[in-house]
């Protein structure tokens, strides 16, 4: 009886550790599976993520050629500035304020970025430039927006008395249009620059697209920087 005692806890002890081994193997391969799965969807999120930022990146070069070449119009208009008339063709001065006259705003996309899956990245590094991102994002916004205001409140009212929009915008790519015309006023836009209310609103305006020169600038080397990393953690995978 003893005998058959001690087999039948041998054979109970050997069915107690077969069954945890087999537990800790249906538990291993459980994690492995939820692993496999974390890593296919950190992997489609970073795909998503490059994409996007690829094609923001595109957007940012083509803002910041624009905004240059309104920061060098600008910087022609300052040069013109003083109390002696300007010798400057009419048509000249008023294609001027045509390409000075608006606003640029950077159509950047974070659609992606806002869907909730940056947490699953496991690349520390590229969590941490993302976020660098997204605080640089929120001061091109900002200078963006109090440019706008600027000029809604300024820079138009302010010319408003000085020049006409019909002349223009008659001289700003749309002489083949019969939606616009030349002014039937007789206006010289030439006058305003010689006033030194004007200079000081146009010494505002150019550092104003200067600044948001800067931030397009700087975002555009962030921009630059999540790419490569994302690239490189791709390659990885």
């Amino acid at each position: 009886m003893e005998n058959k005692s001690s087999k039948y806890i041998k054979y109970a002890i050997g069915e107690i550790i077969l069954v945890a081994i087999g537990i800790l193997i249906a538990l291993q391969v459980n994690n492995w599976n939820e692993n496999r799965q974390l890593r296919k969807l950190e992997k489609a999120s970073i795909t998503a993520l490059f994409s996007e930022f690829n094609s923001n990146k595109s957007a940012m070069e083509s803002c910041k050629y624009l905004i240059s070449d309104m920061r060098l119009y600008g910087d022609s208009i300052r040069m013109q500035l003083g109390p002696q008339k300007s010798n400057l063709e009419i048509e000249q001065v008023n294609h001027w304020f045509g390409e000075i006259g608006f606003t640029r705003r950077c159509e950047i996309s974070t659609d992606v970025l806002n869907s909730g899956n940056i947490n699953i990245i496991s690349n520390p590094e590229i969590r941490r430039k993302i976020s660098k991102w997204s605080s640089v994002l929120k001061d091109l916004e900002r200078e963006e927006n109090e440019w706008a205001q600027q000029f809604s409140s300024t820079i138009t009212s302010y010319l408003n008395k000085w020049i006409q929009w019909d002349d223009v915008d008659y001289n700003t790519d749309s002489r083949d249009d019969p939606r616009y015309f030349k002014s039937r006023f007789s206006i010289d836009p030439r006058v305003v620059l010689q006033q030194v209310e004007f200079s000081n609103i146009m010494n505002n305006h150019y550092w104003r697209i200067k600044r948001t020169e800067e931030r397009t600038i700087s975002l555009l080397q962030q921009t630059e920087e999540v790419i490569e990393l994302m690239q490189e953690e791709l390659d990885k995978q």
